[in-house]
């Protein structure tokens, strides 16, 4: 029976384009920002351990957003949607 759980690529392979970031809630992105996608399912433990670090570097600024971010980690499956496409197929 095959897997449809998807691997994360952290081990292997360079910092390269991997992903399209489009906003969903209706701003523009700005030109020049850059985006760097995480897996904080678990997948990645990399991932993990940055989202703890950026949370606790936000948490004086943004509290709100540090608890939001320990929330999605204690349970990625209850953090924000992450699809536009409900059976996350590619666009």
């Amino acid at each position: 029976m095959e897997s449809t759980q998807l691997q994360s690529r952290y081990a292997k392979g360079a910092f390269t384009e991997r992903f399209a970031v489009v906003r969903l809630d209706g701003q523009p992105t700005r030109a020049q920002a850059r985006y760097f996608v995480l897996d904080y399912s678990g997948a990645d433990p990399h991932a993990v351990a940055a989202m703890e670090a950026y949370a606790t570097s936000v948490e004086k600024e943004n509290p709100e957003l540090a608890a939001s971010i320990r929330q999605a980690l204690s349970d990625p499956s209850k953090g924000p949607a992450q699809h536009p496409c409900a059976d996350s197929k590619q666009l």
